[in-house]
């Protein structure tokens, strides 16, 4: 790292991490025991607050998923584990498929926003737009689920899911059994309490459960939402270059500096608080603002020429 870099953030970063703990237990146990039933509107107005935090949580989330939540690993893993399990995923299930697409992003099954050759456009936007609207979200947690079965059936399913013909996905593949080989159980308890917690609280909402159902929809959406902005509209090959957007100083710090996510790929390194110094530094170009590249994505599936850039 640059020797003007400032340093790790882990005192924050634990403060963090505690707040995206509290948030989850303000709205899976305190807003149904103490709030919900005499004042109904304002639990509403508190679990849109809460989903409208995502993307808070989220990157805390993925400063655990790179081991930079804690300066030691067996605490960052802790950490992560507890913040994987208040969303409702295990931390090694997500981390997986993250660091996966950090090797070779835009591969065959990393890329949601292209029309294949031979595709259908409507089959194609079927599918985007499902991945769009929470469907990469509710997958994580399907993955996590799936973890509770038996391994012989986990790995027909992770041969089936990564069933393309490509060099990349086959080292996928090999890779996830090899962390299935030692993380399987740790996996599986990660999944277990996340079945518990989330079923304890909407045994606690009662009649009121479609009100945590749509806090858990709007994060999905919100979730899906902002992991497939970056590369929306990047050639199909694989290291394509990601975008970096300019966002307000308050939303890049909510969402610790996810806007600029070309050069988190290029320095996946560096802790949160040091990308806007990499950014000054280097010659990558902006994508225009954040806000325009979310709305952007909602164009559609595209058929891409790898030789060209996106718009």
């Amino acid at each position: 790292m640059n020797e003007l870099a400032p340093p790790p953030p882990y005192r924050l970063n634990a403060a963090f991490a505690a707040t995206v703990v509290a948030l989850a237990g303000l709205q899976l146990f305190v807003l149904p025991l103490a709030l919900l039933s005499h004042a109904p509107l304002w639990a509403g107005v508190l679990m849109l607050l809460i989903s409208l935090a995502t993307p808070f949580n989220t990157a805390v989330l993925h400063e655990a998923i790179h081991g930079r939540i804690a300066r030691r690993a067996a605490w960052n893993d802790r950490v992560g584990r507890a913040l994987g399990i208040c969303a409702g995923v295990s931390l090694d299930v997500v981390r997986f498929g993250h660091l996966a697409h950090h090797r070779s992003n835009r591969h065959a099954l990393d890329r949601p926003d292209v029309i294949e050759p031979g595709q259908s456009p409507i089959s194609a936007g079927i599918k985007y737009y499902a991945h769009l609207f929470g469907g990469l979200y509710f997958g994580e947690i399907l993955a996590s689920v799936a973890m509770l079965l038996p391994r012989s059936a986990i790995d027909v399913l992770l041969k089936r899911a990564m069933a393309k013909d490509e060099p990349e996905i086959v080292r996928m593949q090999v890779a996830a059994r090899r962390v299935l080989d030692r993380r399987f159980a740790r996996v599986r308890l990660d999944a277990m309490i996340a079945i518990l917690l989330y079923a304890s609280a909407f045994y606690l909402y009662g009649a009121w459960w479609p009100l945590l159902l749509a806090g858990i929809v709007m994060r999905g959406f919100i979730v899906s939402l902002q992991d497939n902005a970056p590369h929306y509209g990047t050639p199909a090959i694989i290291g394509a270059t990601a975008h970096n957007t300019i966002a307000p100083r308050w939303m890049a710090v909510f969402m610790l500096n996810q806007n600029l996510h070309a050069v988190h790929h290029d320095r996946p390194e560096l802790h949160w608080n040091a990308l806007p110094g990499a950014v000054g530094k280097s010659a990558m170009r902006t994508s225009g603002p954040y806000l325009a590249l979310l709305l952007r994505q909602f164009r559609g599936p595209r058929r891409s020429n790898p030789a060209v850039a996106a718009e």
